[in-house]
């Protein structure tokens, strides 16, 4: 038995109500990707691509349609069964980066791991955790970093914290909002660099929104939104 898509998503359509209009972002959007794929989303200012990806990653519900998560059909889910998928199955990388100023590298690459588990579990796992988070830190270059506030790091080094913090989990699928919407070109290259050896080295499938071209390029497969539907 052949084994199911990473994300497989049918019919999807997304409308918003302002004020006595109904905006439909998106309408009837149909695709598949496979576990440890790599794929980009591209399309103009207003296409849906984040409103995609947001459903994709269950921060929203759509009007109509079904996303299935390796093999799970999330429409039938309650809240806490889409939180519970949301927490430790998919990772979120945006392009601000949404660091806790408060915290050093290390606490805020944790995070994940410290609000999926109650106060009694953590005391048992906060070892392994942190051995966990340092050596995710330590491959994406921010060994020497970890006592580090956000507010002391570069641009590329807090979009690499964030990267840090949503693969802490081990989650199957990351999701990308424009990465590198924030960094100058070869920052941005760096970051792309080390999304795309984590899908090399761990099969992580990652699925990134991008309006850059020669960024969505490097990818596996890009998918084009044009007016709420993939172009061909």
């Amino acid at each position: 038995m052949s084994e199911p898509a990473a994300v497989k998503v049918h019919g999807l359509h997304k409308a918003y109500r302002m004020g006595k209009v109904e905006l439909h972002v998106l309408k009837g959007v149909s695709f598949d990707v496979a576990k440890g794929e790599f794929a980009a989303i591209v399309g103009a200012s207003g296409s849906g691509k984040s409103t995609l990806l947001h459903l994709i990653g269950l921060l929203d519900r759509p009007n109509k349609g079904a996303i299935e998560l390796a093999g799970r059909d999330t429409g039938k889910m309650g809240s806490s069964g889409r939180n519970a998928i949301r927490r430790r199955d998919v990772g979120f990388v945006f392009q601000f980066y949404h660091l806790l100023g408060e915290l050093n590298v290390l606490e805020n690459i944790i995070l994940p791991a410290m609000v999926d588990s109650s106060a009694a579990g953590w005391l048992g796992r906060s070892g392994a955790a942190k051995k966990r988070a340092a050596e995710i830190a330590d491959r994406l270059g921010l060994g020497e970093r970890l006592k580090h506030r956000p507010s002391e790091l570069s641009g590329g080094e807090r979009q690499r914290v964030a990267i840090a913090r949503a693969l802490m989990n081990r989650p199957g699928l990351l999701l990308a909002d424009e990465p590198t919407g924030n960094l100058d070109s070869n920052t941005g290259r760096q970051i792309i660099d080390q999304m795309m050896e984590f899908n090399r080295s761990e099969k992580q499938t990652i699925i990134m929104v991008t309006h850059d071209q020669s960024l969505a390029a490097r990818a596996h497969s890009v998918l084009k939104l044009q007016d709420g539907k993939l172009a061909d």
